[in-house]
């Protein structure tokens, strides 16, 4: 479920971004400053904020996990066994 979310957010930055490239490719108008641009950007930003707090809020409630090599402990023991292995 988590992950549906996460993928679906960072798809909704790519398209984002892809609405910010075409306004900003395309022959200006006179009515149009840049507001399009400046619009699609802004939600990109603001997607970023939801999802960096969905994050934050998965990891909290225990819906994700970070992997070993981000847990400090874990790792340095992954690493303590390995230097115990090639000393053998």
């Amino acid at each position: 479920m988590s992950t549906v979310v996460i993928v679906v957010l960072l798809l909704a930055m790519l398209a984002s971004l892809g609405v910010g490239l075409f306004h900003l490719l395309k022959t200006p108008d006179e009515r149009d400053s840049g507001d399009k641009v400046v619009k699609a950007l802004t939600w990109r930003i603001g997607i970023w904020v939801v999802l960096f707090a969905f994050i934050v809020l998965s990891m909290k409630m225990g819906w994700i996990t970070p992997s070993n090599s981000v847990h400090p402990q874990k790792f340095n023991e992954e690493q303590q066994q390995r230097i115990g292995a090639e000393k053998n």
